[in-house]
């Protein structure tokens, strides 16, 4: 397996991407301009065999004290053929690399209880739940 942050695309990268999305997301050219410029976000791609076999995405955050910044996993994404081969928990510990490099002193992500598979895997790479009782709210734009 073979873990490569992605900082620009070609056509056939794009493919890549693509067949490891959720049904109905795909890769913007603009919009994934912008992203990959912005040296805050991070795309890695896990290949497996040369064939794209899982993504992450991450958002370094700035903060205004000691602690200087955090990253937030944002999306993890694996696909179904290459499941419970230890590809979520590899790029994983990427993310943890790259925030590291990059000052952060946590790497966080949100999920749903009922997510078993990603519960299962976040809590196999490490992860731990500080305060089961946090709850998300979202404003709508």
């Amino acid at each position: 397996m073979d873990i490569i942050r992605i900082t620009s695309v070609n056509e056939k990268l794009v493919s890549q991407i693509n067949s490891l999305l959720d049904s109905g997301t795909v890769w913007d050219l603009e919009e994934g301009k912008k992203f990959l410029s912005n040296l805050d976000n991070a795309l890695f791609l896990a290949f497996w065999e040369e064939e794209a076999a899982g993504f992450l995405t991450a958002h370094r955050l700035q903060r205004f004290d000691k602690r200087k910044a955090e990253v937030i996993l944002y999306e993890i994404g694996v696909g179904e053929n290459f499941r419970q081969k230890g590809i979520g928990k590899a790029l994983i510990e990427e993310v943890e690399k790259w925030a590291k490099e990059v000052g952060a002193d946590e790497v966080w992500v949100l999920t749903n209880k009922s997510n078993i598979a990603a519960n299962a895997m976040y809590k196999s790479a490490g992860g731990v739940t500080e305060n089961p009782d946090e709850i998300m709210y979202v404003f709508k734009l």
